[in-house]
């Protein structure tokens, strides 16, 4: 499923911490293996597939939602904005754990 993380299967382009990531976490962005971007959100400071914690699809085309989905590739939600998007992704791992 493409909206889940394989550090095999995708390729990092940015990664680090923003204002938007939540504590405790990191963010990567880059395309998975169908060249779709996504911003990847993980635990620690790492981008492994074993601290992967969720995903936001990112619009390649004008009017496409933007889409957040879990640890396993299930949909999360629509998007209306990154730091709300990625703190419920942490909020929903931190719950399933």
């Amino acid at each position: 499923m493409p909206a889940k993380f394989s550090s095999a299967h995708c390729t990092i382009n940015w990664q680090g911490v923003d204002d938007d990531t939540p504590p405790g976490h990191s963010i990567a962005t880059g395309t998975d293996s169908l060249g779709t971007p996504y911003m990847w959100l993980f635990k620690g400071g790492q981008p492994t597939d074993d601290a992967f914690v969720g995903s936001i699809s990112i619009p390649c085309v004008p009017n496409q939602s933007t889409c957040a989905y879990g640890r396993g590739g299930g949909f999360a939600g629509t998007v209306t904005d990154y730091a709300t998007a990625l703190a419920r992704l942490a909020e929903r791992a931190a719950d399933e754990a």
